[in-house]
């Protein structure tokens, strides 16, 4: 449930259900102990220790468990309310301070074509919370005009293979995990919008990988689909420092506007990266 217009409902645990569980652990631990020195008492001998197997001689630990993978890339929606549009860049900012002290997180977007910017609350990950958010702000007077929008984040990424004129793995791996960034910091917003812990970890890391990709990316032959990704890299790996920052600041401080900011605009260059198949044209 969405902080804005709700409260929080805690629960507690069982008191009884973790004085027995303690118990348990205890004597079984105590069982474990006695049966050692009862061995040793009664003499019981050690097993004997086991026999190298052939050509393993040299392997002195097991490999590392692997990292985690991340989602599967695809084509995923993140959802706004919008609830205004300014000429001015300092009201639309103003407005933005005025709804953080109601707990509600928004940002501004890039002005547009028609030289305007808008204040988008959120993001959200569903169409239902957004539609929720809305319901609540239009009753209470907030916003009375305000509608949901969703932002499509697309993934195709044989469309841009083609402005290349071959298959680049490095590319596919860069469109990847852009993508998966997008998402990670989508619900990493949504978290802290709904006055819930967010652990900024995974985006530190999408954002590093990016770097170590555009980093080949940039030494490879040249193409306009290479150019834009390396544009969009640069821009998501600047907003991933920033949301590092913003990790314990308040959503109207300074330094979590410029990470909400900088996400919203990201998807923005995302969006348009696709619309025009990566060619910049």
């Amino acid at each position: 449930m969405h902080r804005f217009g709700r409260s929080v409902q805690r629960k507690t645990n069982d008191r009884w259900g973790g004085v027995f569980i303690l118990a348990v652990v205890l004597a079984v631990v105590g069982a474990w102990q006695l049966g050692g020195v009862l061995g040793n008492l009664l003499g019981e001998e050690k097993p004997a220790a086991m026999e190298p197997v052939p050509g393993m001689e040299d392997v002195t630990s097991l490999p590392e468990a692997p990292v985690p993978t991340t989602r599967m890339a695809q084509t995923f929606q993140v959802h706004f309310v919008q609830v205004g549009a300014f000429r001015s860049e300092g009201a639309a900012r103003q407005f933005v301070q005025e709804l953080a002290k109601q707990d509600l997180v928004a940002a501004t977007t890039p002005r547009n074509e028609q030289g305007l910017v808008k204040v988008y609350a959120g993001p959200f990950m569903t169409g239902e919370e957004a539609a929720e958010v809305q319901s609540i702000m239009a009753e209470t007077g907030v916003a009375k005009n305000a509608f949901t929008v969703a932002m499509e984040v697309a993934y195709a990424p044989d469309a841009v293979m083609a402005m290349t004129g071959s298959v680049n793995p490095d590319l596919q791996a860069g469109l990847d995990t852009l993508n998966n960034y997008l998402f990670e910091a989508g619900a990493w917003f949504a978290k802290r919008s709904a006055g819930e812990p967010a652990d900024g970890g995974a985006l530190a890391s999408l954002g590093q990988e990016m770097r170590r990709l555009a980093t080949k990316l940039a030494a490879a032959e040249e193409s306009p689909a290479i150019t834009r990704f390396l544009g969009l890299a640069d821009v998501a790996s600047v907003n991933a420092a920033d949301i590092e920052v913003a990790a314990t600041a308040s959503p109207g401080s300074e330094e979590f506007q410029r990470a909400m900011n900088g996400y919203v605009s990201l998807l923005e260059q995302y969006r348009n990266f696709y619309t025009e198949g990566g060619s910049g044209e």
